[in-house]
């Protein structure tokens, strides 16, 4: 599904792009979106399955400003769907979310704050907590990729400025899509930074098979710190940019 072509001069804003086929996250992608402390924002919503039912959606995004919701059949790849996506957006970056992770509120506003201090072309998260629902436990990832460049990005934390997006889409494919974009942006020359680990979380389902990446807790505890004494993972991760009020 081929783009359509993109004004020049876009406005300065955020837009968020969400590709899903789960009905269940519904709310959950609709509350990551409107807890974000940054005005300029609106988000895309792709629909990647013919049964699920667009009503729900739209009812919701009647609430909120600047929600607009597509369909796109369940064969076509998520690679595909978010390079349509981006084709819908208004605004000169582009941050791709998952629907079922935890974006805190300065998540947003963190993140352009990143992009004017280091002058990176691509930013996100390789250094960052995950949540481990079936044991109730947080660890973090990757502690040393962060504040500095890198290759690879997790998807769930991608923020690109625009003109990266003009040059470089998305593979069509459903697993991978996100590290094949990064490695082709780099080849491009353009800077793919990780950020600080905060404001964003991860959230690992008790039953693997669920998610696009399968690996059982244990592994992932076997491989990763685990950080004690957090009964609340959304305070703990929440972190004000500094000169924010």
């Amino acid at each position: 599904m081929e783009a359509s072509p993109r004004n020049s001069i876009k406005k300065q804003g955020v837009s968020i792009i969400t590709c899903t086929n789960r009905q269940n996250y519904l709310r959950n992608l609709f509350n990551n979106y409107s807890r974000q402390h940054y005005s300029k924002k609106e988000l895309i919503i792709i629909v990647n399955n013919n049964k699920i039912p667009l009503a729900p959606y739209q009812k919701l995004a009647k609430k909120y400003r600047n929600i607009h919701i597509f369909r796109i059949p369940g064969h076509v790849s998520l690679g595909a769907c978010l390079n349509y996506a981006v084709s819908k957006t208004k605004y000169s970056y582009i941050a791709k979310f998952d629907d079922d992770d935890y974006y805190a509120p300065y998540y947003l506003t963190d993140s352009l704050n990143v992009f004017q201090r280091t002058k990176a072309d691509v930013i996100g998260k390789r250094a960052h907590y995950m949540y481990l629902r079936g044991s109730k436990t947080l660890i973090l990832r990757f502690p040393h990729d962060e504040h500095r460049p890198v290759t690879k990005l997790p998807g769930a934390t991608l923020v690109i400025k625009r003109n990266v997006l003009n040059n470089v889409r998305f593979p069509d494919q459903n697993v991978g899509e996100d590290d094949l974009f990064c490695i082709r942006s780099k080849r491009k020359g353009y800077k793919v930074y990780s950020a600080g680990k905060y404001n964003f979380v991860a959230i690992r389902r008790k039953n693997s098979s669920n998610h696009t990446w399968i690996i059982s807790d244990k592994e992932l505890l076997a491989h990763h710190k685990k950080v004690p004494g957090v009964k609340n993972y959304k305070k703990f991760v929440q972190r004000k940019p500094k000169g924010v009020l």
